[in-house]
């Protein structure tokens, strides 16, 4: 069986890539989804906060995402260690959520959920990507072309292009339906 890894970020381009991804190799080949999370930055805080207050959030999470800035409350989305954990466990949850959706969605019923975080350093998601395929020995990467998900530039063109010029596998990019 292939090992499929497929890039997921919660846009309906990634999980249209995931569907074109089981008719090309089936439901049951071996499949990775996996989602990368950001380096933390005050605009990811601030679109996940934005996302759980409309979907209406009031867990401990979202609220942590909304107040462990500074002491006295004045900039919500400073760099803190607990804004940091409460942006990367909203993201988290979102994520697992995302993969869950797709692989309904595609029938995929057998997938290894991988969330990682993009080193700081790098900043580059896409690189996260292929060291991810590469390590595993994938067959394929499969991606969509344009994802931009609340978090901002996770799978746009500039992500799938660089995935496919430096993968050392096959990649599969679908084009969205716009």
């Amino acid at each position: 069986m292939p090992t499929v890894l497929a890039a997921i970020d919660g846009s309906d381009h990634a999980a249209r890539a995931l569907c074109a991804a089981a008719e090309l190799f089936g439901a049951t080949a071996d499949y990775v989804l996996l989602s990368v999370l950001p380096p933390w930055s005050p605009a990811a805080a601030i679109a996940v906060n934005e996302e759980l207050r409309s979907a209406g959030a009031t867990s401990d999470t979202a609220q942590g995402v909304r107040t462990h800035g500074t002491s006295t409350g004045a900039n919500p989305y400073s760099p803190t260690d607990d804004s940091v954990a409460a942006t990367n466990d909203a993201l988290d949850d979102y994520y697992r959520a995302a993969q869950r959706q797709a692989a309904s969605a595609a029938g995929v019923t057998r997938a290894e959920h991988v969330i990682t975080e993009s080193r700081p350093q790098k900043r580059r998601i896409g690189r996260e990507i292929c060291e991810r395929a590469e390590g595993l020995g994938a067959d394929v990467i499969v991606i969509g072309s344009h994802g931009s998900s609340h978090t901002g530039e996770l799978l746009l063109g500039s992500v799938s292009q660089f995935v496919l010029h430096h993968a050392s596998c096959p990649v599969l990019v679908v084009r969205g339906a716009d």
